[in-house]
């Protein structure tokens, strides 16, 4: 049977993944409500992508959604590798990384989603379980979506589509998109179980050795995630008994692992693939539609949450009349850019991991050298997440002079103080023309005086004065300095590129 809907949404998201479901919490909160469709019947029970970087708790955090994660998650705040027989190779802390979350947050995902479904349902957002999209189509008046749910076919429009529904995304196969790039070889396996082996709290383990590696991260309850490698001539497809996948895990870091209380166990493939275009202007490609990573560098969930995080406070404005249409564009860029530096991220730990497997294998434990610290702790940042830039971007821009500090396109590295949905400017020193940017950007940009807030000028990255703009999702779209009337001009012409002020 098919039918017309009578209340056509002006935001769908097809899939209620993390992407899914963090894009429509931050669509809320931006004042838009989507309506979210998901094919499988009810929420899974699979504990998948689980260590939140704290990159992402940052955004969390800004949502309004911290405390739930925190209380629910494990807080990893080291990683050990390593060697035959739990020889250690090296170590990696997540102290004094300049953020305020110095820790990763681990939790299975099924528990990431039911926190922010709740969430939803607590502002009457429900999710459509068992409705699948059977089709999205170019139409005069925007996209038309056909689904189909307890055999009844629904056909309805709608302006916006944000296709987070997995690696067979109907929405990028509508774009006529598909995900390029390359699958890593070997054959792995991902499991939630018990150990009995000692371990140090608060602390992940790789472990390699000549026949492969395995990852051991904390969940709740005692519980571990890990990942192996399987034998290479292993291609069954029924899944390994837990007596099997014991033996395997002992095999693989030298000793007995004490494995018990197996939950879930899966087989997968690793990735390094992408969209080419993450966006054609009213679909956007979120999540695992648009990138797939190894998941040795633990960053495909929290790609997933930036991508969300990115959108929503863009579409946002589009829909409420604040922001121009061009301001739509930004998204494929700035995504596009930062999920290519996922991948190269991830490729490189996963190669790392590789090479010391090959180096095992011909010369027994590795000797690693010495790790110098300034570099060290780029590495820990830079696999936190926290290096990311938009650098590039129409929505980010400077007026003036260089200066030491986070420069535009960077995250604010203060942006946890402020709250709000908007854009905020925090103004250190006397500004030419601030009552004139208060007045026409009132309700889009909030003006913060520096001095009363406590903001330190060299750590924002203006030592001499200026002005920092930073955007709703707490990176800075602009940078001026010193502030004078042609810095000042410059920034309210910014702001004017993609806003539109309600007094003209």
């Amino acid at each position: 049977m098919q039918g017309e809907s009578s209340a056509e949404p002006t935001v769908l998201i097809v899939g209620a993944g993390p992407a899914g479901l963090f894009a429509a919490c931050e669509l809320v909160r931006h004042g838009v409500t989507p309506r979210i469709v998901e094919s499988r019947l009810e929420p899974h029970h699979e504990t998948r992508g689980t260590a939140l970087q704290p990159a992402v708790l940052e955004l969390i955090d800004r949502g309004g959604l911290i405390e739930p994660f925190l209380r629910a998650g494990v807080h990893i705040k080291q990683v050990h590798l390593l060697g035959p027989g739990l020889t250690q190779l090296a170590a990696m802390s997540l102290a004094d990384i300049g953020c305020k979350y110095e820790f990763q947050c681990s939790l299975p995902q099924w528990h990431t989603e039911a926190i922010l479904r709740e969430h939803l349902a607590s502002l009457g957002v429900g999710i459509e379980y068992g409705t699948e999209v059977k089709a999205i189509e170019d139409d005069a008046a925007g996209l038309r979506v056909t689904v189909e749910a307890g055999g009844r076919e629904e056909v309805f429009t709608t302006s916006y589509v944000l296709g987070a529904g997995g690696a067979h995304s109907i929405t990028r196969q509508s774009m006529h998109e598909h995900l390029a790039g390359d699958t890593y070889g070997g054959r792995y396996i991902v499991a939630d179980m018990k150990h009995r082996l000692p371990y140090q709290p608060e602390c992940g383990r790789v472990i390699v050795g000549a026949e492969g590696f395995v990852l051991v991260s904390p969940l709740p309850d005692e519980r571990w995630l890990i990942f192996v490698n399987r034998d290479e001539a292993d291609t069954r497809s029924e899944l390994p008994s837990p007596a099997e996948l014991s033996e395997l895990l002992n095999r693989r870091a030298g000793v007995d692992l004490g494995m018990y209380d197996l939950r879930w166990v899966s087989y997968f493939n690793m990735h390094m693939r992408a969209a080419e275009r993450l966006s054609d202007g009213r679909r956007f490609l979120l999540g695992d539609a648009a990138h797939l990573s190894s998941p040795m560098g633990g960053e495909g969930v929290n790609a997933a949450f930036m991508d969300a995080a990115d959108i929503a406070w863009k579409l946002a404005l589009v829909v409420r009349g604040a922001g121009k249409p061009a301001l739509l564009d930004s998204y494929a860029v700035e995504r596009g850019a930062a999920d290519r530096h996922v991948l190269e991220v991830s490729d490189e730990v996963h190669k790392a991991v590789m090479e010391l497997v090959a180096m095992c294998r011909s010369h027994g434990t590795p000797t690693l050298p010495p790790v110098d610290p300034e570099k060290g702790m780029a590495t820990v940042r830079r696999r936190s997440m926290l290096d990311l830039s938009y650098a590039g971007s129409a929505l980010v821009g400077q007026a003036g002079t260089d200066a030491e500090g986070p420069a535009p396109g960077e995250r604010f590295p203060a942006r946890h103080r402020l709250g709000g949905s908007g854009h905020h400017l925090i103004v250190f020193g006397e500004a030419p023309h601030l009552d004139h940017l208060r007045t026409r950007w009132d309700g889009l940009v909030s003006v913060v005086e520096a001095s009363s807030e406590g903001f330190d000028a060299p750590a924002a990255g203006v030592p001499d004065g200026g002005a920092i703009l930073v955007r709703p999702d707490g990176f800075i779209g602009f940078r001026a300095t010193p502030l004078n009337e042609a810095t000042m001009d410059a920034l309210d012409a910014h702001l004017a590129s993609y806003l539109v002020s309600w007094s003209h």
